[in-house]
């Protein structure tokens, strides 16, 4: 355990001068690899994707924070003639924690085989209630994904400290957001428990009798999905 952590913190020495220098160069250093596929950060089909990966997606919607979305994938499912992609958004998790989370499930063959996490939803789910970023898995309509990038192992540690040029990192807001959830995080943990990804997609507005804690969320999902993803 600790691999991606001391990684973490040799890539930060080698990259940057403290997490604000290392974030600028970071993400400028990926954004200039999304025009262009190599070995670290490779260019692929949305159908490619697979269960517990790194990856970025440029994603038909309003908001920036998921228009440009740095993910990693805890769960797929099919219905009707959706398929839909459950990723961790990393934009809604503070850099500090972002390695702690991931941690636990990376080996060290791991980075020189570039190895798929072994994961389940589940899991995934219950990481990030330890923390408090359960409401950073957010829902993908696969139809909306315009670009996919497969990030390597070799490319997680920097891949972590990183976001899109578009994207200010700003961490005061996502303590803010944090805090706010906290509140209601036992009511959200009792939903999620009974949710099913294809009410969100119905055009029906009763979604709030079943799902008052994730009724924004799910508002959400059907404007983004009635603008770009039918």
């Amino acid at each position: 355990m600790a691999e991606l952590l001391e990684r973490i913190k040799l890539s930060n020495l080698v990259y940057g001068d403290g997490i604000a220098d290392n974030y600028k160069t970071n993400s400028l250093y990926f954004y200039e690899k999304f025009s262009k596929s190599d070995s670290e950060v490779r260019s692929m089909n949305v159908g490619q994707m697979q269960l517990g990966g790194f990856y970025h997606l440029h994603y038909l919607d309003d908001s920036n924070w998921m228009r440009y979305s740095p993910i990693f994938t805890a769960d797929f499912k099919k219905f009707e003639n959706m398929v839909i992609i459950i990723g961790v958004n990393l934009n809604f998790i503070p850099l500090e924690v972002r390695a702690s989370i991931f941690d636990k499930y990376i080996k060290e063959e791991d980075f020189e085989k570039d190895s798929l996490l072994e994961v389940d939803f589940t899991g995934v789910y219950r990481e990030l209630m330890n923390y408090g970023f359960e409401y950073a898995l957010v829902e993908y309509n696969l139809k909306q994904v315009q670009l996919v990038h497969k990030i390597s192992m070799e490319a997680v540690p920097r891949f972590l400290y990183s976001g899109h040029p578009k994207n200010k990192y700003d961490p005061k807001k996502l303590y803010d957001i944090w805090s706010a959830k906290l509140g209601g995080r036992a009511e959200r943990d009792d939903e999620m428990s009974k949710l099913l990804i294809k009410d969100f997609y119905k055009i029906s507005d009763d979604i709030g009798e079943n799902y008052k804690m994730l009724k924004s969320h799910a508002d959400r999902i059907k404007r983004s999905l009635d603008k770009y993803g039918r």
